[in-house]
């Protein structure tokens, strides 16, 4: 080819490759074919989506029944609570721990002491001695 033709044969290119690929992509019939399969898969029907209130009449009725279940989560701790109350005043009574079980828990806390300090990077363990 030369230059003139090789000019023109790449003007055409350039502009009728994007041309063919969106006719070829934006065809309906292969979007539904292809592409709307695949989109199913990933998002979630539009009815399971939430959709926030948008009146000041839907916002009102979003906030009455978020202080409903408040007051009903309230309730049912407190009811729990008072049960729960009760069987830890039952257990109160207990001796406290002894001696012996605080000995043997002391390898576990010097373990644990070790962990939390390997985990801590130098530079903040060096910063938090300066602040002190």
């Amino acid at each position: 080819m030369s230059g003139a033709s090789l000019e023109v044969f790449k003007f055409g290119l350039y502009l009728f490759f994007p041309l063919a690929i969106m006719v070829h992509y934006g065809d309906p019939e292969w979007y539904h074919k292809h592409v709307l399969p695949v989109r199913e898969q990933y998002w979630p029907n539009e009815e399971t989506l939430y959709h926030p209130p948008r009146t000041s009449a839907d916002v009102k009725s979003a906030l009455e029944e978020y202080r409903q279940k408040r007051i009903a989560r309230r309730t049912e701790e407190r009811t729990g609570s008072s049960a729960s109350s009760a069987t830890s005043s039952a257990s109160s009574s207990k001796a406290p721990s002894t001696a012996a079980q605080e000995e043997a828990a002391a390898p576990f806390r010097a373990a644990r002491a070790r962990d939390v300090q390997a985990s801590v990077p130098v530079w903040a363990a060096q910063a938090s001695r300066r602040l002190v």
